[in-house]
């Protein structure tokens, strides 16, 4: 351990003395101030604040990712290089405490520099905070007043200044539904003539049409089928709403709230189904049984847009329920609402500690990326290593897009050349974390809450159902097993240990 202590401090000496270190850092504070004094968003105090809170935070990060690339690099390939590394090797030293001092002093650094970065995003947020809203210039009487009524200044303490959990509503309960279709069509066409006729659709040839229909188990199977289609045309109409109809949505596992927290927000977005209209109109009725139901919120939105509003939290009743329905105003125009299209954030936390939390986040990455700079370190030159991390950074950022972009189609039977990348893209995010599944800025900018169990998937494992997501290492009991940012960070050390082991600094001629 004092070997490891030794080699961390020489190493976070080293960082400071190191030129590229003064200019990042003068860097970053022109950015951070710059963008606090100068930055205004869209003219409003929320505005302002989260145009700060996004460029500050995203340059940060960007900043001191590539000051660890270049600072890590350049260490250890300068030992090697300038033959300093044989002076380290030949006291009693072991090679992997060599690799995790080195890993350790520019990881303390970092975590030190991003400690003082975002204590200055937050004094200066809270600076900002205490600015006047346009409101609140017009008149510094019944000030108290004018806050409550003020809807800039409830979005900045609402919205910004919060920790919120995003709720989803429950899927709509169709069984009832579907069960009186089945019968009715079985009541018109019999089951057997129901299941012929699905058969004969699906098989052109009449011949083995009839083939088909004799077996037993493939009219279990084309029964089975003929629900699941009825079952998701009642879904989808369950998801629209004609003229004057309105869509129920429940959601559940709130937290019951009295009259002096923080107001619930409700964010939707409304897609006019077969129609070229622009702007919708539409009403919002929140009804809750156990209390007071909210008055109607009469709105008029664009279509496809995201839009919001804010709710009193005494709507939400006493077993965390919350019901709210959609009324369609908008003449001859269907609106349809997307699952995830409207969602309900309610504050769980604070600013202050969502914020740590995303200093945490941000920390894994540049700890990340200081272990792969160790890796290519111990074996390449300085340019082709920093080529080689700066390629893998900018591969985890944009993971999210290389994703979406090689997922094989549903629709078409896919191509040679669309297997080959779809899955080329699998294996390369199995080494590769996708550095953009969770992102600090947003969730600060959002106000999202950032749950401990984020971390925890970042950090070490999670264990989810098997789905599409990259990063899979094995599946056991039906569930999948991902392995995050740390386990990657601590499996990269070891590969780096491992070949520098190996590798024979000196030979004797």
């Amino acid at each position: 351990m004092r070997n490891i202590w030794a080699v961390t401090r020489q190493t976070f000496i080293q960082c400071l003395r190191t030129r590229i270190m003064v200019v990042f850092c003068v860097l970053l504070v022109v950015c951070v101030l710059g963008i606090g004094f100068k930055m205004t968003g869209d003219g409003t105090l929320k505005g302002r604040i989260q145009t700060f809170l996004s460029y500050s935070i995203s340059l940060t990060q960007l900043l001191l990712c590539l000051i660890t690339i270049f600072l890590t690099t350049g260490i250890i390939t300068a030992d090697i290089r300038h033959k300093y590394v044989f002076t380290v090797v030949s006291k009693p030293l072991a090679r992997w405490q060599y690799v995790l001092g080195r890993w350790c002093g520019v990881v303390g650094m970092m975590g030190l520099l991003l400690v003082m970065a975002l204590g200055s995003i937050y004094l200066l947020s809270q600076h900002i905070r205490k600015q006047p809203t346009r409101i609140e210039r017009k008149s510094v009487s019944s000030l108290m007043q004018r806050k409550k009524m003020d809807p800039d200044r409830l979005g900045v303490e609402n919205e910004i200044f919060a920790a919120r959990e995003t709720y989803l509503p429950e899927p709509p309960n169709i069984e009832k539904t579907l069960q009186q279709k089945i019968k009715q069509l079985i009541e018109e066409k019999g089951k057997d003539n129901l299941i012929r006729d699905y058969i004969k659709k699906m098989v052109p040839d009449e011949a083995k049409a009839e083939k088909v229909f004799d077996h037993p188990k493939m009219r279990q199977k084309a029964f089975r089928e003929i629900e699941l289609v009825l079952r998701e045309q009642i879904t989808e109409e369950a998801r629209q709403a004609q003229t004057g109809k309105a869509i129920g949505l429940t959601f559940t596992g709130l937290k019951p709230a009295s009259a002096d927290e923080s107001l619930l927000q409700i964010r939707y977005k409304l897609n006019p189904f077969k129609s070229s209209k622009t702007t919708l109109a539409g009403a919002w009725q929140i009804v809750n049984p156990d209390g007071p139901t909210g008055p109607p919120q009469y709105r008029s939105d664009s279509a496809k847009m995201t839009s919001s509003f804010m709710l009193d939290p005494r709507l939400v009743s006493k077993e965390g329920r919350l019901t709210v329905f959609y009324i369609n105003l908008q003449p001859g125009t269907i609106v349809k609402i997307q699952p995830g299209d409207v969602v309900v954030l309610q504050r769980v936390g604070s600013f202050e500690s969502n914020l740590v939390r995303a200093g945490l986040l941000i920390l894994l990455r540049l700890m990340f990326l200081a272990a792969v700079s160790v890796l290519f370190g111990v074996f390449l030159s300085f340019p082709i290593t920093c080529l080689a991390v700066m390629m893998i950074f900018t591969t985890g950022m944009a993971s999210g897009f290389i994703q979406d972009a090689t997922r094989l189609p549903k629709k078409t039977e896919p191509s040679t050349f669309e297997y080959f990348s779809h899955y080329l893209v699998k294996g390369i995010f199995v080494a590769v974390p996708t550095l953009s599944r969770t992102s600090a800025s947003d969730s600060l900018v959002d106000g999202e809450y950032i749950a401990p169990k984020t971390l925890l998937r970042e950090y070490l494992v999670t264990f989810k159902q098997p789905g599409t997501d990259s990063g899979r290492f094995w599946q056991t009991m039906g569930l999948e097993i991902q392995a995050g940012i740390g386990l990657r960070t601590l499996l990269t050390l070891v590969i780096g240990w491992l070949i520098f082991r190996r590798r024979e600094l000196a030979g004797i001629n």
